[in-house]
Formats: structure tokens, C-alpha cells, sequence
């Protein structure tokens, strides 16, 4: 099922990280959106990062990333939890530093099958040999019906 810009989670790899953000001169430095009153996708009702701001300082730090769901900030769980309430939580963080446990996910790729035929080899490839054998048959049989057809 593809909803809303996120792939099918049967190709995708969920990772979990801890992320510790020290406060710059303007907060935290991202936005969030989701939340069980305003779900940004169906049937999810997650804390998502929705904006890394540039220059400030989760951008600055690098570690956190747009599209990360937010499971807890400041020892506070944000499962389950309403919008405003999720941006209280960060609002009211009085220490400098901001603990925040992620969920990334990623793309898995799969691996690609190779394929066989007992007609080739070498990479796929049919060997010269049999290419000019080829060219050839081609050339006599082509100079036969002309010579058949000149005879008529």
C-alpha cells in the first residue's frame, strides 16, 4: 500500500537512533507535524520531523534528518500523543540539551537476480565465432537467391 509519499514498508528497513541536540540561540532548529488529531499519514498517528531549519541547530548537528518519526523527546513518549501536546513537550525543555529517540527508515534494495541461458556466456554475450558464422550463412545464402533468381 503507498500512502502519501512513503513506500510500501515490505522494502523498507526501520532504524532507531538516540540523537542528543544542544539548543542553539534559536531552539532546537525543526518543526514537526502528525500527531492522533492531525495524522500525516493513514493510520499513523506520528510525531514526524516535518523541517529541518537551515543554519540552526539540528541542521547544524546533522544527525537528525526531515521525515524521522519521534518516538520520545526528553524522556517524554510521543506515541500516541496529540499534536500540541508533542510541541508542549519541546516547547517546555528547560535544559540545553534535548534527548530524542528516532525511527529512520530506508530503502532496501534488492538484489538483483542473474540470469542464465545456456545459449550464452561470457557475460551474456554470444562468442565471435559464432557472430562471423553467422554473417557468413547469411552472405551465401543471400548470394544463392541471387543466382537463382538471375538463372530464372
Amino acid at each position: 500500500m503507498v500512502t502519501r509519499g512513503r513506500k510500501d514498508s515490505a522494502h523498507l528497513k526501520t532504524e532507531s537512533h538516540i540523537i542528543v541536540l544542544k539548543r542553539g540561540s534559536a531552539g532546537f532548529g525543526f518543526n514537526i507535524l502528525g500527531g492522533v488529531d492531525k495524522p500525516c499519514f493513514p493510520g499513523n498517528s506520528g510525531i514526524y520531523v516535518a523541517k529541518i531549519r537551515e543554519n540552526e541547530a539540528a541542521a547544524l548537528d546533522g544527525r537528525l534528518k526531515e521525515g524521522d518519526k519521534v518516538l520520545e523527546a526528553g524522556g517524554v513518549s510521543l506515541v500516541n500523543i496529540q499534536h500540541e501536546e508533542a510541541a508542549d513537550v519541546f516547547r517546555n525543555v528547560t535544559n540545553n540539551e534535548l534527548v530524542l529517540q528516532i525511527e529512520r527508515q530506508h530503502s532496501v534494495k534488492k538484489p538483483k537476480k542473474k540470469r542464465h541461458s545456456s545459449r550464452t556466456f561470457n557475460n551474456g554475450r554470444l562468442p565471435w565465432i559464432v557472430l562471423a558464422t553467422s554473417l557468413m550463412t547469411i552472405v551465401i545464402v543471400m548470394g544463392a537467391l541471387k543466382l537463382t533468381a538471375v538463372k530464372k
